[in-house]
């Protein structure tokens, strides 16, 4: 499962990590947690990214990013501590997801064809309102 040590990475003391921010990653963790353990109980393996030593995605920024990472928009689901991707390194997490499951528990996704190698997970709903969709 991931961690908020995992979660905020090198960007732990940063002064964009404030208690708001641990607090919805906290929230939003733990909804994706509930479900990264429902997928190994359904037969997908957890994975460990070696470059994170977790299942946080990337080589650093895959968590939480603050304000002055360049990378994502500045109101980045990222940057609100509501969004993590998780290494998915073969796309099984990705195929087996599905809105319904999403939707249990309150989480939306990017499309699998845009994240390749990764599943973001947001418990932020994109302004389409869909389950799965295109960033």
């Amino acid at each position: 499962m991931i961690s908020l040590d995992h979660y905020f990475g090198i960007y732990a003391n940063h002064p964009d990590a404030g208690p708001g921010m641990y607090a919805a990653a906290e929230a939003m963790l733990e909804r994706v947690n509930r479900l990264l353990h429902m997928a190994e109980n359904q037969g997908i393996p957890p994975r460990t990214n070696p470059k994170t030593n977790s299942q946080v995605s990337g080589e650093t920024n895959g968590g939480f990013r603050p304000q002055d990472c360049p990378i994502g928009a500045p109101k980045s689901s990222h940057k609100q501590a509501r969004a993590v991707d998780v290494y998915d390194p073969d796309g099984q997490l990705d195929d087996w997801l599905n809105n319904d499951i999403l939707e249990d528990y309150g989480l939306y996704r990017e499309s699998p064809e845009d994240t390749k190698g990764w599943c973001h997970l947001s418990d932020k709903a994109p302004p389409s309102g869909r389950r799965t969709f295109k960033p």
